[in-house]
């Protein structure tokens, strides 16, 4: 296989396994439950029709949810959404299969029906009475009896991806995989607890991650490498595993009491995965900044403010370009930046408050939330004297996780988005969500009208293009994560929509969408006043 095709297989094959980490407890759950099971008997059943059906048998039974997850079953082609008023045909090949692909899959249920502290491998501890350990001997006696194949049933690949996600995000955030190199015997074994280091040795050799003297294979570098690719994923297991909960049970068991750490997604990986896995897109970010802060100085902005500023990371990056790249950086003494890190989390400004002090950076930092831009700017204004209006505002993967609160005016559009939503347990009606998105765009639309935002967003797509498009992107572990988490990623014309709805428009020159203008999965745009 030619170098390149063996990427695009592996990058696949990498896309299928953060699919499975999802996929898996969805199909077990609405399996276990009779839904999909009534999809077979009555095709074309609507989704009123089902909830009402599996109601008599499940009082508790959250028709919001499960939209979330028969939608995203349409995305990976088990099922097809005939049309908009939510008629759902199970594929005549997972019709046919059903049994054996709730097989396939349920030989991950340990690990969604158990709460699994991964950190074990590293630990002394007795083996034998932990449910990791015994998921992982049974899987790997399953693959001695079926070894792998590349071009094996995608529910397999699944599996796999439930199995080895975990751990490699496990062993990559140890630094097990620091300064690895293709063909590299494997030198972390020592990091492993003994008791545990026979079972992942066999479990990456059956996987093809390693070969039968423990040298890193093609494959097993190219994930080694990506580790971070399924940090986003893996971080939400703790949603994963209350799927039964959210659809036939007990749907606020992750909501937070204030001060409470968050239930439903592990945050410190989520940052680290988030992290590792955008530097894709700081390129084209980085164009941006350089093309604002080279203009004549009269016409650039006072600074920046990174909202949603995290661990500070991006501040220290966009200064440094600023710095080092840009004419402004010669002028420093005499237009300094104003710079500002703001945050919901109380955690994260403190952890930026670190990261500029270590960095020798000036900047400030302020309590900020993304649905209140008025109390923000001020805040700026009482506090440091500084304008909101007069910086370059910035942020990432953060408007999708804005509060929704009902529309407050009249809803004039009917959106074309294909999402399911919901708030609270409650499922939000698609024009409904849009209108939020153009009333929020709007709070922050008098802000925006000197410098503009820079904005990189995360989009769903029609699960029409998205099964079309299965191991070209993580769309179906996006919509699960992001869906059961109320969550809210729209499509990317709908985004701009409502955009533009809100007074805001693409700046021309910067605009940019992944992994195509085709499957627009992440945008980054400056959005600017369109009467501009």
């Amino acid at each position: 296989m030619k170098t390149e095709n063996k990427k695009s297989h592996f990058l696949s094959r990498l896309f299928k396994h953060l699919d499975g980490i999802a996929l898996a407890p969805t199909i077990m759950v609405l399996m276990k439950n009779r839904v999909l099971s009534l999809i077979c008997e009555f095709p074309g059943i609507n989704i009123e029709s089902i909830y009402n059906k599996v109601r008599n048998e499940h009082k508790n039974i959250n028709i919001a949810y499960l939209n979330v997850a028969l939608r995203m079953l349409c995305s990976t082609g088990f099922l097809t959404k005939k049309d908009e008023s939510y008629f759902f045909v199970i594929s005549e090949n997972a019709g046919k299969n059903l049994e054996e692909i709730n097989h396939n899959y349920s030989i991950a249920a340990p690990l969604y029906n158990n709460e699994i502290d991964y950190s074990i491998i590293f630990q002394n501890s007795n083996i034998l009475e932990s449910e990791l350990f015994t998921t992982l001997e049974n899987y790997i006696k399953h693959l001695k009896q079926h070894p792998t194949h590349w071009n094996e049933h995608a529910t397999k690949t699944h599996v796999e991806g439930c199995m080895l996600g975990p751990l490699i995000v496990t062993l990559s955030r140890k630094g097990c995989f620091k300064n690895i190199k293709k063909d590299d015997s494997v030198n972390w074994w020592k990091e492993i607890n003994k008791n545990w280091q026979n079972i992942i040795k066999t479990l990456f050799h059956l996987t093809n991650l390693t070969d039968e003297n423990q040298k890193i294979t093609e494959y097993g570098y190219f994930l080694f490498k990506r580790a971070t690719s399924y940090g986003v994923t893996v971080s939400y297991l703790p949603t994963f595993r209350n799927i039964n909960n959210l659809i036939f049970g007990n749907y606020k068991t992750l909501w937070n009491e204030p001060g409470e750490i968050e239930k439903h997604v592990d945050r410190s990986m989520n940052v680290w995965g988030s992290g590792g896995a955008h530097h894709t897109y700081f390129k084209k970010i980085d164009e941006i900044i350089i093309d604002l802060f080279n203009l004549p100085i009269e016409q650039q902005p006072k600074g920046f403010i990174d909202i949603g500023c995290g661990n500070g990371k991006l501040i220290e990056h966009i200064f440094d370009l600023i710095y080092y790249k840009t004419e402004r950086g010669k002028q420093l003494e005499q237009y300094p930046l104003f710079i500002v890190g703001s945050d919901f989390n109380y955690k994260a400004l403190e952890a930026t408050e670190e990261t500029i002090k270590k960095a020798d950076i000036w900047a400030k930092t302020a309590f900020g939330d993304i649905s209140d831009p008025k109390s923000l700017a001020k805040r700026l204004d009482e506090k440091h004297q500084i304008q909101l209006e007069d910086l370059l505002n910035v942020r990432s993967f953060l408007d999708h996780n804005r509060i929704y609160t009902a529309p407050k005016q009249q809803i004039q559009r009917n959106s074309k988005s294909t999402a399911a939503f919901c708030h609270k347990g409650k499922r939000i009606d698609n024009d409904a969500l849009q209108q939020n998105l153009k009333e929020h765009f709007e709070k922050w639309q008098p802000y925006l009208k000197k410098y503009g935002l820079l904005i990189v967003e995360l989009h769903t797509i029609d699960p029409t293009l998205a099964a079309q498009t299965l191991g070209k992107n993580a769309m179906t572990a996006y919509d699960a994560s992001h869906g059961f988490s109320d969550q809210y990623i729209i499509e990317y014309n709908c985004f701009l929509e409502a955009a533009l709805d809100a007074g805001l428009k693409p700046d021309p020159d910067h605009e940019h969408l992944f992994p195509s203008k085709e499957i627009p999965i992440v945008s980054i745009n400056r959005l600017i006043n369109s009467t501009d």
